[in-house]
């Protein structure tokens, strides 16, 4: 059973030690024995049928019925059986959609369909109106306050900018704490068995350790605008066609089983210059597709309730691939980190941390939001379907780029909450308990009362500009209230360490996409929805 106390749990951790990492030479033998199990599922009532013909066998009509009905059966017991996996924290009452996280259920009911039905909504044409109607229907009396999965989502960007403001010392202070959450899911912890948990719900005091680390790994020491220029530059150099289809079959079902066939070229990429600039890292080719492929296998496995990630098949296809792939970047992660750091006193433990947290924000956090956000700015820079604010505007001017791209991240944030978890006072028993809240930055950046007709998509909105800071900025989109004083390194800040350098990326892609040119763009009727451009966009240089 989990402990509720928290506070306490935490500072009494002892070293995680985890099992040996999965063999990665038994994969593809797991995965063709759940494909012989389907297909004897498949065909064992035509074969009991043909079996039950009296000039081949002369089997019983009971007999033939037995093996229809009772092979099937026997297969999908298999498929659905568990596999012993390590877990570092497993939550209480877990089933197929339901767990536990201190003392709050999350049900099909009040968590899965009302994620499904968010996801539904921010995916249609009509994606503004729908998703906004999404949040007005989960308001409490208080419209400035939803409620989701027992949690409660602030709205008001007055509201957001507080809490954020306030999450470092409360957490330091023991009466606020993070989980394994991404947005509005919540993720088991199967996947993180050297780190015990995902990087945005590290312990206080496992996060106080890494952040310093990641806000040099991404800090301007590491790079300059000229620097990512001339990565991209030699990118662009590579290719006659810039092919970013991101839906239609070259993403999401294809890349778990076939990664070499990804052709999600800005992720791959993006994860390139990642890897460069925070540890030195030249990837192959081959290891750019494992990674763009283990941005999705990685969500499915940790997306799923730990009982659905061990059935067998699951585990076959998702979660023991995902484990064998995890566990070989850690490993290929941690002499570089001892190179950069040579001073360091670096234990088995803390290498491994880092390295887990440096693949969650391959995963979860850069490596996904810079892709997302160069498809969104060249989307609408590309489009025909242009807001008016951005007819006319020339984009091979970086400042112009940077103007798009804030607006992009406040009618697009790529995070739409912060969620953490405070400790309430409880009378009854004069001991707190833990509540789940959530900062809901999508609707804080569509708050009438900052942003002036926030449905519209508008450049050069009062304090968004790219580099403002402190008492001028109302961006949010990076979480940049929840820098302690001022500093992403320090050890109890939660803003975004990257937040430079992803604008820089962005900038750095589009500028040098213009100087790679001309091109020709196939099809320039290009859609949006809140993820992104509907179906990507295909670009030709012309010679």
């Amino acid at each position: 059973m989990l402990d509720t106390d928290r506070t306490d749990r935490s500072t009494e951790r002892e070293p995680l030690v985890a099992p040996t990492s999965p063999s990665s030479s038994g994969s593809c033998f797991w995965k063709s024995v759940a494909v012989l199990i389907v297909l004897v599922i498949l065909l064992a009532p035509v074969v009991s049928v043909i079996l039950a013909f009296p000039f081949l066998t002369g089997l019983s009509f009971q007999s033939s019925l037995a093996i229809a009905l009772g092979v099937p059966l026997l297969g999908i017991l298999i498929l659905i059986w568990p596999v012993s996996v390590f877990d570092p924290e497993p939550y209480d009452n877990v089933g197929v959609t339901q767990f536990t996280i201190l003392g709050v259920t999350m049900t099909y009911q009040n968590y899965f369909r009302l994620l499904v039905s968010f996801m539904y909504a921010a995916s249609t044409t009509t994606w503004r109106s729908d998703y906004g109607k999404w949040f007005e229907d989960i308001a409490t009396e208080d419209k400035s306050i939803g409620s989701f999965a027992n949690s409660k989502l602030y709205y008001s960007h007055q509201s957001c900018k507080e809490k954020l403001q306030q999450l470092g010392s409360r957490i330091s202070s023991g009466t606020a704490w993070r989980e394994s959450q991404l947005a509005l899911g919540f993720f088991n912890n199967l996947s993180w068995p050297e780190a015990g948990r995902m990087s945005l719900g590290l312990k206080s005091e496992d996060h106080a350790f890494v952040r310093p680390f990641l806000a040099e790994m991404f800090g301007s020491s590491s790079w300059t605008p000229a620097s990512l220029r001339s990565q991209f530059r030699g990118l662009f150099a590579e290719v006659s066609v810039l092919d970013h289809n991101n839906r239609t079959g070259h993403r999401g079902s294809r890349e778990p089983f076939f990664p070499s066939l990804s052709k999600n070229i800005v992720t791959q990429w993006t994860v390139k210059i990642l890897h460069k600039v925070a540890l030195d890292i030249d990837l192959t080719d081959s290891e750019m597709q494992d990674l763009a492929a283990l941005q999705t296998v990685n969500l499915v496995v940790a997306g799923a309730t730990s009982r659905v990630a061990r059935m067998f098949l699951m585990w076959a296809f998702f979660t023991n691939p995902n484990l064998i792939t995890r566990a070989r970047f850690i490993a290929k992660y941690r002499p570089f980190i001892r190179k950069r750091w040579p001073n360091v006193e670096w234990t088995n433990k803390k290498l491994d941390l880092l390295s887990s947290v440096f693949l969650d924000a391959v995963m979860f956090a850069g490596g996904r939001s810079v892709p997302v956000s160069i498809d969104l700015v060249m989307g609408y820079i590309l489009t025909k379907n242009k807001p008016e604010s951005i007819l006319g505007v020339d984009f091979k001017q970086e400042e112009n780029v940077r103007r798009l791209m804030m607006e992009a991240m406040r009618f697009h944030p790529l995070v739409t909450t912060l969620p953490y978890w405070v400790k309430s006072p409880d009378t009854a028993t004069g001991q707190g308990k833990w509540e789940p809240e959530a900062v809901c930055i999508d609707r804080a950046l569509a708050d009438p009362s900052i942003f002036e007709d926030p449905d519209i998509f508008k450049l050069d909105r009062p304090g968004q500009g790219s580099t403002e800071s402190g008492g001028s900025s109302n961006s949010i989109a990076w979480g940049e209230f929840a820098c302690v004083d001022g500093k992403k390194d320090h050890p109890y800040s939660y803003c975004c360490p990257g937040k430079d350098l992803s604008i820089n990326m962005v900038v750095a892609f589009v500028l040098e996409y213009f100087a790679a040119g001309p091109w020709t763009v196939e099809d320039e009727d290009i859609a949006f929805d809140y993820y992104g451009t509907a179906n990507g966009f295909k670009c030709t240089k012309i010679s």
